[in-house]
Parts: structure tokens; C-alpha cells; sequence
């Protein structure tokens, strides 16, 4: 008989059944296998992940009897393989299981969990960079091999022979089926191994051959090459070759340049669409499949959420990655805060694949303590995230400080896991149901963050956007991009709250709120163009920073809300709506250093356009410490920035707001609600119960903390 406690198709996940962390019997000895799945049953969750690696079952070469090499799944040659021992012990202690068969893995493994013949295979399968030179694969362990190209058919029909091998092993343990198997992961962090820079990947023959995948994407694109908007002569679509150097500016050829950044997406996600569909053939449904994306800056170029997810099919999920260190800034929260929102508003679930547990290193450098991993779990709940899997679950190779130990002991972390599961999924009620509710909005307009994605080498590193090559009409790129980014701090640091509005994905998100910030660029798509007009027409109101644009994603002169650039900064009336324009860029400062001029100018926006926030949040006195100052000596320190954060959760039957403190010492708060019924909020963690009077209340929180409210009123 069929188990229906995981959801129907097509239905949106349950958070409490994939609250999990990653468990690696292959690293661990076997006698410690069920201590630790004890360990992990006590905290509450439900779904184990864990990577099944192609490269260490492989115990031989493939052959005729074996295409995929020689496979070990019961223990054979090492006890620690045996996979099918594992999975009966997941299935006896009740729990779920997130069968992750790669074909990559990363994991701090040799090669990446790929065989040695996949990595160090024909390099004519292996993804080519601008100069045709094989790129670096996942050089971890090992200084060798390359990545091989996705859509290449060798291999692919490489992914195939492994399916065909893991398959049988999954098919009869589904869940629909009576099983435990509720997710099956579509490979892991799809990325070129993270080297999808513009000029990085992927020139193999494959796809920039004539009639190759790049034409086949062209032609999906345009139909034919009299619809190409190039700025160049082509008598076929075969006859485009992609770009090989990024140019010092660009003009009436941005859509040659984007649409290479747009085919990496392309690739990538029909690569996951073929993987799930190898599944499917095998007879692995009706259950959740599911991507993960790495830190990525710009925003999610190459690795766009929407079309990832669309890629898992009709149930699919795509998870975010989160990994922060062991302590978590104030520009890692804004990090996490900001992915978080762009996902809320593409994706039907927002929740962490890999949520760091530990740390890479068994000689620790520093300690992760139970309070950071508290704080980072909570501050992701805050903004959305619905439920999370932590890596590591405990200590293995190259990572330690984990939750529990390699061998099931306990550590004062695993109580977080467990602290938070029982957050989410019973102090507060109807947690699926609940969401974050936003005060303004800021705009994601796709072609701003591929215009910083072709002067970007490395998207991979989330903490660096470089400024420079190419500009766009004078503006170089990665402004818009930064622009974008320290917007969310400026309104979060006048006590609102900011939601990501992806004017491509989801225009009609806008009406939501009524102020959206638009980051000023050279270039708008013009479907954005049309939302944003539409939207000011309504009654809403936009603040656009820095450069008025000027040309569409084709780089054909657009004339932005039926207009040229103003000649000075102002106000335009459109419609109903009205547009406040500043030509100069003001969110280009780094985390913590903003400036108060431009602070107060998006304070004021607020105030005029946005209203009352939900809940505004501002320190109850200026916070300050004394601290070691660089040369000897002490110092006294004032942060005169508001590094609190309120974020209000409503929902049937509910209301909690969470409270964040990013300040280094322990800080008072005053809350203001914009509801006036507002009468208590009580502590979900102590029950402790303070009175809100005239919608205010202070909050007294210890540093880089997080408390959870219930809002309580008399009604």
C-alpha cells in the first residue's frame, strides 16, 4: 500500500518532511552508522541526504558485463559501501531519504565523486574555454582532470549507464511505492564546476559547431536568422560564432553577448531536464527531484533559478546552498537575506539543499559555536526559507565540528537542529502557510545582472562584484548589480523590510507594494520596462538610482516610459504613479559603511511612498563597545547604522516576527507595529510574554541572536 505522507503530485513540498542533513555512510564506519541515524531521528528531522558516489562504488574499470565500471553497493571490498545495509537502517528508524547519485558531487572527494575515466577521459568531451583549452575540473584533492561538457552525448550516455546501475536500487524504495526514497537530487551545484564565466565555458565542438547546440538554442530563440538583432551579417544561424573576448564596451551587439551568457542556462538546464528524464525511463516518478544552486554572484547569472527548477519537472524543487563560515557577517546575512528573497519570488518553495553544520577543517581554526549556527538557521527562516539540510551532519573526512561526531557523539550543536525543526514545524503554527510580509519592493531586472556577468571571472565568489569592462553607454558593468545588492541594505537599515520583484518572472508582484526601488542601468528589457510602466499608470511608485536607461536588451535606443532622460533629478508624474529619478548611483558602499546621505534619502522615500513598514525595527540607544583597536590599545566603537532586523510572518491562525541583532554586543530594540491590535508578543523560545503598547515594545536580544515572537492579539 502506497505511504501518502509525502505530498501528491504536483503539490508544493511539506517543510517538515524535508528537514534533514547529509549523512555519508561511506566516510564513516559502519558501527557508527545507526548511532548517528539515532542521533538524527532524536532532533526531529526526517530526511537523510546523502551523496551516492559513482567514483567510490566503482571498484574497476567498465567492461562489457559492467558499462558503468565495476560497482560495489553491498560491501564487498569495503563494508563501508554497503549502501544497501545503510538504506535499511534509514527505512528502520523511519525516516526519509534524499538519494543524491550525482553524477557530480564535489564533497571535498577526488574528482568530485566522478570515476577516474569520466575526469581524465577524452578531452574532446570535456567543456572548452575562449582559447579551446580544456577547463580545470574539480581539483579538490587532486591537481588532474577536466569537467566534462553536459550536453556532450558521450557523455551523457556515461550518466545513463550509472542511472541504469543506481536506478534499480531506488525505483523500489519510493516513497509512492511504500518506501522511504522521497527526493532524488539532479546532479549537484550545476555550474561548469563553477567556471561558467564568460569566457570560461562551454566552447566545446559540441555546441559551437555549425548546427551544434548554440545554433539549436538560436533557433529556439529567434526562428531564423532574419529575426537575429546582431549588429553583424550572417546568412545563417550556423554561421554565428559566439564570443571570445569580452570588449571594452558594447553597443548594438548586447544581445550577441547575453544571448552566450543566456545559452550556459540554456545547456545547463536541459542537461538537468535529460537526467530526470534518464530517471523517468527507468521508472524512478512520482517523486520530488531536485537541484541545488552555489553562491553566485551576479544574482543567479548564468544559474538561473526559474528555469532549474522548471527543469526538476512538475514536482521539482531547486535549493540554495548556503555556506557562511563559522561567523556569519553582517554582509553573509545580507547574502543569505537577499538570495532568499529572489527566491520567494521565483520558485513555488524557498529551502537550503547544503546549509553549513561544521566546518572544512578537523583541526579547527575556530569553533563553530551552537549560537552562530542558531543565529544563521533563524536569520534564514526570517526571510523565508521553509525548511533546511544541513551539511554536515557529522565528522568526516576534511570536516569536523559537526553536530554529532564521526562515531555518534553528541555535541551541544545538534540541540540547534532540533531546536529549530521543533520551530518551525510546532512552536509556530502552520509554518508552510506563513510568509514574510515585505514593505517595499526592489527590482530584478535580468539583462542589469548579465551585463555584470560578462565582466565578472569568477560568479562563483559571492563576496567579490567586480566594477569595470564592458560599459554600456559609460556605465561599466557591475553597477547596476551593486546597486541592486546595497539597496536592500539602505531600507533595511531605515527598519523596513525589502522583497525581490523579478519583473520577467513575476510582473504582477509589484502591485504588492507601493514603492519599488529600480537600480538605475543603461539597459532595461523591455518587458520590464512595460511592468514598471503599467505599475506607476496603477498609483505606484518607483525610485530609480543612477543611469536612466537608454537602450533595450537587443542594445536598440528605447525610450524609457515614453521619454528621454530628464534633464535633473526629480519627480515624474506617470499615470496615477509617480517616478523620483536620482541620476547618481547611491547603494556602492560596502556593508556597515553606508552612507548617511543616502540613508536618509531612501528614508524618506520610505516614509513618503511605503508608509508605515510592518514592523520597524531601530535600536532603543545607540549601540556601542570598547574593543582592541589595529596597533595596540583599546577603543571605543559606536555603530550609528540600525543593524537590527524585524521581519513579520503572517498566516492562517498565525503571526510571529523574528527578530535579528547583528550588532557584536547585546542591543535593545524597539518594535513598532503598524497593526494597532497588536497587544502582546510572547517568546517562542523562553515564553516569555512582553506587553505592546501603542504598537511599541522593547526587545532586549544578545549579539548576532535571533528571537521568534508570537504577535498576539485580543481578537
Amino acid at each position: 500500500m502506497k505511504n501518502d505522507r509525502w505530498p501528491s503530485k504536483n503539490a508544493v513540498p511539506v517543510s517538515r518532511e524535508i528537514f534533514g542533513a547529509e549523512v555519508q555512510y561511506f566516510r564513516t564506519d559502519p558501527r557508527y552508522w545507526e548511532p548517528i541515524l539515532e542521533r538524527f531521528a532524536d532532533t526531529g528531522m526526517r530526511c537523510v541526504t546523502a551523496y551516492v558516489q559513482w567514483g567510490t562504488h566503482a571498484v574497476g574499470a567498465p567492461d562489457k558485463r559492467h558499462p558503468a565500471g565495476v560497482l560495489d553497493f553491498e560491501g564487498r571490498t569495503d563494508p563501508r559501501l554497503n549502501l544497501m545495509r545503510f538504506l535499511d537502517l534509514v527505512a528502520k528508524h523511519g525516516l526519509n531519504f534524499n538519494f543524491r547519485a550525482g553524477p557530480f558531487c564535489c564533497n571535498e572527494m577526488i574528482y568530485g565523486g566522478y570515476p577516474s575515466w569520466i575526469v581524465l577521459g577524452d578531452p574532446n568531451m570535456m567543456v572548452w574555454d575562449c582559447q579551446n583549452r580544456t577547463t580545470q575540473g574539480y581539483w579538490g584533492p587532486r591537481k588532474e582532470g577536466s569537467q566534462p561538457s553536459y550536453l556532450h552525448p558521450a557523455y551523457l550516455d556515461w550518466c545513463r549507464k550509472w542511472f541504469a546501475a543506481v536506478d534499480p536500487i531506488i525505483r523500489p524504495r519510493l516513497k509512492s511505492e511504500g518506501g522511504f526514497i522521497t527526493m532524488v537530487n539532479l546532479d549537484n551545484e550545476v555550474s561548469y564546476i563553477v567556471k561558467d564565466s564568460f569566457l570560461d565555458s562551454d566552447y566545446n565542438p559540441v555546441n559551437v559547431r555549425p548546427g551544434g547546440f548554440y545554433h539549436r538554442f538560436l533557433a529556439e530563440k529567434y526562428g531564423g536568422v532574419r529575426n537575429l538583432p546582431y549588429d553583424r551579417r550572417c546568412r545563417s544561424i550556423e554561421d554565428v560564432v559566439p564570443p571570445r573576448a569580452v570588449p571594452e564596451t558594447i553597443g548594438r551587439d548586447l544581445a550577441w553577448y547575453t544571448d552566450w551568457i543566456e545559452f550556459k542556462t540554456w545547456c545547463m538546464s536541459n542537461y538537468i531536464r535529460r537526467l530526470r528524464e534518464m530517471h523517468e525511463a527507468n521508472g524512478v516518478r512520482d517523486v520530488t527531484f531536485m537541484t541545488n544552486f552555489n553562491p553566485h554572484l551576479p544574482e543567479g547569472v548564468p544559474t538561473r533559478m526559474p528555469e532549474f527548477e522548471k527543469a526538476c519537472g512538475p514536482r521539482g524543487v531547486a535549493g540554495y546552498d548556503f555556506y557562511r563560515g563559522t561567523y556569519m557577517s553582517y554582509s553573509g546575512y545580507h547574502s543569505m537575506a537577499r538570495v532568499t528573497k529572489l527566491m520567494n519570488a521565483t520558485l513555488k518553495y524557498t529551502w537550503s539543499a547544503e546549509f553549513m553544520a561544521g566546518t572544512w577543517n578537523l583541526v579547527l581554526p575556530g569553533r563553530v559555536s551552537d549560537d552562530h549556527m542558531r543565529f544563521m538557521a533563524r536569520c534564514a527562516l526570517a526571510q523565508g526559507c521553509k525548511a533546511i539540510a544541513w551539511f554536515m551532519f557529522h565528522d568526516r573526512d576534511c570536516w569536523g565540528d559537526s553536530p554529532v561526531s564521526s562515531h555518534g557523539h553528541p555535541r551541544p550543536s545538534l540541540d540547534v537542529l532540533a531546536d529549530t525543526v521543533d520551530l518551525a514545524t510546532e512552536a509556530i503554527r502552520n509554518w508552510d502557510r506563513l510568509a514574510p510580509r515585505m514593505d517595499a519592493a526592489v527590482v530584478y531586472d535580468l539583462i542589469q545582472h548579465q551585463h555584470a556577468s560578462i565582466g565578472d571571472p569568477s560568479p562563483c565568489d559571492d563576496n567579490s562584484l567586480p566594477v569595470g569592462r564592458p560599459g554600456i553607454a559609460g556605465v561599466p558593468a557591475g553597477m547596476a548589480s551593486t546597486e541592486y545588492v546595497g539597496l536592500f541594505r539602505l531600507i533595511e537599515e531605515n527598519g523596513y523590510q525589502a522583497a525581490a520583484v523579478d519583473v520577467l518572472h513575476g510582473p504582477k508582484r509589484l502591485r504588492d507594494y507601493p514603492l519599488a526601488f529600480l537600480p538605475g542601468s543603461p539597459v532595461i528589457e523591455r518587458a520590464a520596462a512595460r511592468a514598471i510602466e503599467s505599475y506607476l499608470k496603477q498609483g505606484g511608485a518607483v525610485a530609480l538610482t543612477g543611469a536612466w536607461p537608454a537602450l533595450d536588451e537587443r542594445g536598440r535606443d528605447f525610450r524609457f516610459l515614453g521619454r528621454a532622460a530628464p534633464r535633473r533629478a526629480g519627480a515624474i508624474r506617470v499615470g496615477k504613479g509617480r517616478l523620483v529619478w536620482r541620476p547618481d548611483f547611491i547603494a556602492q558602499d560596502k556593508p556597515e559603511e553606508e552612507s548617511p546621505a543616502s540613508l536618509a534619502f531612501v528614508g524618506g522615500l520610505l516614509k513618503a511612498h511605503a508608509g508605515a513598514p510592518h514592523v520597524r525595527i531601530r535600536p532603543a540607544q545607540e549601540v556601542t563597545w570598547v574593543d582592541w583597536q589595529p596597533g595596540g590599545g583599546q577603543r571605543k566603537y559606536a555603530q550609528p547604522r540600525n543593524l537590527g532586523t524585524a521581519v513579520l510572518h503572517r498566516g492562517p491562525g498565525e503571526s510571529v516576527v523574528f527578530v535579528l541583532n547583528h550588532y557584536p554586543v547585546a542591543a535593545r530594540f524597539e518594535l513598532e507595529f503598524a497593526s494597532r491590535d497588536v497587544k502582546r508578543i510572547v517568546n517562542l523560545s523562553t515564553g516569555e510574554t512582553l506587553r505592546v503598547a501603542r504598537s511599541r515594545a522593547v526587545v532586549d536580544v544578545d549579539r548576532k541572536c535571533a528571537e521568534v515572537y508570537r504577535v498576539e492579539t485580543d481578537n
